[in-house]
């Protein structure tokens, strides 16, 4: 009894000194008291300034302090006191109250750092992160920032301005077809962009009939601008764009329905090239070094039409004379080598002409003669020359074909009547636009060879006027018969684009159509 008396004894004094032990540790413990900023210098500066935080219970080692400038983590200069810390402002930090956490417990001042010197805002955003474009046209990007800066501190820039410019406003203009990163910079690391997609533009002309009268039109990827008023029949044959200058050429009827030779530039008249009391027609326009080319005929005083060239709104030369029955010169062709122009004269013993090609003013003749022929297109490469148009062989069958530098390749087999209207040549590639014929116009079948190989576009009726190739893709200009009426259309690699070229009222047509 007395040992267990003992030992109860001993356990009793054990636990009271452990209790002993315990009540005295927990007292000795330091306990974190809230940490209190009485003020701080200096208020005010750019980044990477050093403020110096004067105040109680700090942490007493980098470690123990978080120093903060709105959401931002400054860097702590140096080894802290219970009674100050020295920070550096860091990047990215705007204007906003300054706060210290030391062992989970914040405090922050009333007042605020002002950020001073370079705009600092938080973030940068547009109204859009892609935006499609036709060349030639504009829209504005909108951007919205976030804390300091304004849209006048933004820097805009394309990384590649032939494809898309952009000016100091976010306005953003195409330029050529493709894909161009507009950036807009605040600095310091704060930019957002805009991936901005490019697709050419389509420029068509021809006519289309409003109130039984044909109104010369140019459209612009579908936007009709009427080059004539209506009053008097009208009709646009050629389009040719210059930097960001759309030029036209065509026809107007004037008094005793004579029509006469127009230029028009950006849709408003420029040039008439023709004398009113003439037969005056402008097939072709072309601008080469900031001159402007017309082909196309003139009567003269005897009313023999006479093959022209004009330049710049004057008579340039006359390709033909008095010594035939009548010429006409259908498109014109101008690069450094020299002046191109493909027609065709016409004689008592074929009286729809032959087709012949003029360098300058030297004619040269396509065909021997034999067979009554017409020339209606040209493009040089160097100093290759091809010319387009056809001949009619033994039969009286129209065949289709192009000429290179004098040599024909056919491009129908006779088997039915053809012609080829537009020639484009591309590297290696030949491209012409045309038509087959059944028995009449009205049945045509339009078509494109590409070195040689027809391929056919729209429905019986169809017809094919021009050619234009940009990168891969193949557009021709021409017509669709649907019922009764005719209506403009160009087609992009065979299949008719979703262009309103027409408004239904009566017949028209595409007679030539530009790319870029």
């Amino acid at each position: 009894m007395k040992k267990i008396a003992l030992l109860a004894s001993i356990m009793f004094c054990m636990g009271l000194t452990i209790l002993s032990c315990s009540k005295d540790d927990s007292s000795n413990e330091p306990v974190q008291q809230e940490p209190k900023i009485k003020s701080f210098s200096p208020t005010s500066g750019p980044v990477g300034t050093q403020i110096t935080i004067d105040g109680e219970n700090f942490g007493t080692t980098a470690s123990a302090n978080t120093v903060k400038i709105g959401a931002v983590t400054a860097t702590i200069v140096g080894t802290p006191t219970a009674k100050q810390i020295k920070a550096t402002i860091p990047q990215g930090a705007i204007t906003e109250k300054v706060s210290v956490t030391v062992g989970g417990k914040t405090v922050t001042t009333t007042d605020l750092f002002t950020i001073t010197g370079v705009s600092n805002p938080t973030s940068i955003s547009l109204n859009k992160s892609t935006l499609a474009l036709f060349t030639f046209d504009s829209e504005t990007l909108v951007p919205t920032i976030t804390g300091d800066g304004s849209a006048a501190d933004i820097e805009w820039s394309s990384d590649d301005e032939a494809i898309a410019t952009v000016d100091e406003n976010g306005n953003v203009t195409g330029i050529s077809e493709g894909t161009a990163i507009i950036t807009a910079d605040l600095g310091n690391d704060v930019n957002v962009a805009c991936t901005v997609n490019i697709s050419a533009s389509v420029f068509a002309v021809g006519y289309e009939e409003i109130n039984g009268i044909a109104v010369a039109k140019i459209w612009k990827n579908g936007v009709a601008t009427n080059l004539t008023d209506g009053t008097a029949f009208g009709a646009a044959t050629s389009v040719f764009v210059d930097g960001s200058d759309i030029y036209a050429c065509g026809i107007v009827s004037g008094e005793n329905d004579i029509p006469t030779a127009q230029v028009w530039k950006n849709g408003e008249h420029l040039y008439t090239l023709t004398d009113p009391s003439n037969f005056g027609v402008a097939h072709s326009i072309y601008v080469f070094e900031g001159d402007i080319y017309v082909a196309g005929s003139e009567t003269n005083e005897n009313d023999t039409a006479i093959a022209n060239i004009w330049k710049n709104g004057s008579l340039f030369g006359a390709l033909t004379d008095d010594s035939v029955e009548g010429a006409l010169a259908s498109e014109i062709f101008v690069n450094a080598t020299g002046i191109y122009t493909a027609g065709y004269e016409e004689s008592v013993q074929h009286e729809n002409g032959t087709p012949k090609l003029w360098e300058d003013n030297t004619q040269i003749d396509l065909t021997d003669e034999t067979y009554h022929g017409r020339a209606y297109s040209v493009y040089a490469v160097a100093s290759d020359v091809y010319v387009a148009g056809y001949e009619e062989n033994e039969n009286g069958i129209w065949i289709a074909k192009y000429w290179k530098n004098g040599v024909a390749t056919n491009l129908s087999d006779g088997s039915q009547n053809a012609d080829a209207q537009s020639i484009f040549v591309k590297g290696e590639d030949v491209y012409v636009a045309g038509s087959y014929y059944e028995g009449q116009e009205t049945f045509q079948q339009a078509v494109v060879w590409k070195n040689g190989t027809p391929t056919n576009m729209g429905s019986m009726g169809s017809g094919a006027s021009s050619v234009y190739v940009n990168g891969e893709d193949v557009y021709v200009g021409g017509l669709e018969r649907l019922g009764e009426n005719s209506y403009a259309v160009v087609w992009k690699n065979g299949t008719p684009m979703e262009l309103e070229l027409t408004e239904g009222a009566g017949d028209s047509t595409v007679l030539s159509i530009f790319i870029k």
